[in-house]
């Protein structure tokens, strides 16, 4: 009964893990990417501790039959752990995609108004060029014209007057000689005014080049953060997988101990239960991502799915239901329907896409995931998905559209499972968002039988 206890503790350690990841990303946008990074490197650090601590007691009693129990009650806890290391990582790998996506965006945008200085840059120093060029025009217009005055010498109006045949003729020359003169003194303010003008440009370029000078720092400054960022993500997704193949190994070895133990035994059934809620972990997230990113009841699919509102048995062989929906023989909830091939060859058979749609989830890491093993999930565009998990090679990727009847992958045993088999399922997006893990048999029928 000790046993018992510390296993249910454990399932309901695995189901808090699960809410602080889901309450990690609700809140996250509330505090710097920076802030959020620190605090789940403490969380990381503090389940290292806790990881360390087991690992210690498990030596002491590795290869004691007698505490085979206490065995695998810390091989659950460091389970858990890590598992909790891992949600951790991949809250850290969306929050590092996320400033990604947003240092490239502001990259993007200091590029564009780096661009743009340089067209005003530009512009100025052509505005420039222009007036220094009208300049030059004005300045040998102007000498031109003390040059004659000097050439013809001053005239005075004693001398307009007697070189004129009447007073008609006097007043004419006069003004005649007065608008040469307002001209010269026009030419100058022209000049004037030109030279103004160009200091007032060459401040204007004095201030864009360093609004320049600024905005390629700042680049350069985000170009680096945006190269720490991605190193960052590089180092924890291949953190993320070491972890999953250290849960991958110790569930070998905690399947090892259960296969063991007696059937009737209350050990026994904590360790069924304990599987099955760790299999909800993941089958909650995979329902947290259809809310959030799948198509709902009522879409119009795709065209490109070529969605022809049938789906299709995903295997081509003669093949037989091994556990159905919505629970094992045992007991246990089973939200799919487990293929298998009639004759016992089932590992490394083909299985194909139920319906046109688009790969909206694809793991093919060969690790536990939870109990799904190697899996995808594909969104056929009318707020149904289908699930296929145990997979020992998914052959698709996330973004992919597939046919109807397509290959997708091999059937496997990867994960939770005491034999090689499809589990194959049906998730439905209602329209106010609920998802519901409906009877496949319901959407296709074995045509073998």
């Amino acid at each position: 009964m000790i046993f018992k206890r510390k296993a249910f503790r454990l399932i309901a350690l695995a189901l808090a893990l699960c809410c602080v990841f889901t309450s990690l990303l609700l809140y996250s946008p509330r505090v710097s990417a920076d802030e959020e990074l620190d605090d789940l490197q403490r969380q990381y650090d503090n389940l290292e501790k806790e990881i360390a601590k087991d690992k210690a007691e498990l030596k002491e009693v590795q290869g004691e039959i007698k505490d085979q129990n206490k065995k695998l009650s810390t091989l659950n806890s460091e389970i858990d752990a890590i598992n909790g290391q891992i949600r951790i990582l991949e809250t850290r790998i969306d929050t590092l995609n996320s400033d990604i996506a947003g240092k490239e965006a502001n990259i993007e945008e200091l590029n564009a108004e780096i661009e743009e200085i340089n067209k005003q840059i530009d512009n100025s120093n052509r505005q420039m060029d222009e007036i220094k060029a009208t300049m030059q025009d004005t300045r040998e217009m102007l000498l031109g014209r003390i040059r004659e005055n000097y050439m013809s010498g001053e005239v005075s109006d004693v001398e307009i007057l007697f070189s004129s045949n009447d007073m008609s003729s006097y007043f004419a020359r006069r003004e005649l000689l007065m608008r040469v003169s307002e001209n010269d003194a026009a030419l100058i303010q022209e000049l004037e005014d030109k030279l103004a003008e160009i200091d007032a440009l060459q401040k204007q370029l004095e201030e864009q080049k360093t609004d320049l000078e600024g905005k390629i720092t700042e680049l350069e400054a985000e170009k680096t953060a945006l190269d720490g960022r991605k190193t960052d993500l590089k180092s924890t997704k291949s953190t993320e997988q070491s972890k999953k193949s250290e849960v991958t190994k110790k569930q070998q070895e905690v399947q090892a101990i259960i296969n063991d133990l007696d059937e009737d035994s209350e050990e026994y059934k904590a360790a069924i239960k304990r599987a099955e809620a760790e299999k909800e972990v993941l089958s909650a997230q995979i329902d947290a991502y259809i809310a959030a990113h799948g198509s709902s009841v009522g879409d119009t699919p795709n065209a490109s799915y070529e969605n022809d509102g049938k789906m299709a048995w995903p295997v081509k062989f003669e093949s037989y239901i091994s556990a159905g929906y919505p629970s094992y023989p045992s007991g246990g909830a089973h939200w799919g329907i487990d293929i298998c091939a009639v004759g016992g060859n089932t590992r490394g058979r083909p299985f194909n896409a139920a319906q046109g749609g688009e790969v909206i989830l694809a793991v093919n890491d060969g690790n536990w995931n939870y109990g799904f093993g190697n899996y995808c999930v594909i969104d056929h565009g009318d707020g149904t998905q289908t699930l296929y998990a145990h997979s020992d090679n998914i052959q698709v990727s996330v973004g992919q559209v597939v046919k109807k009847g397509q290959q997708i992958g091999i059937i496997g045993a990867t994960g939770n499972v005491t034999g090689p088999h499809l589990h194959f399922e049906v998730r439905v997006k209602n329209a106010d968002g609920g998802v519901s893990r409906v009877n496949p048999l319901n959407y296709v029928s074995n045509p073998y039988g």
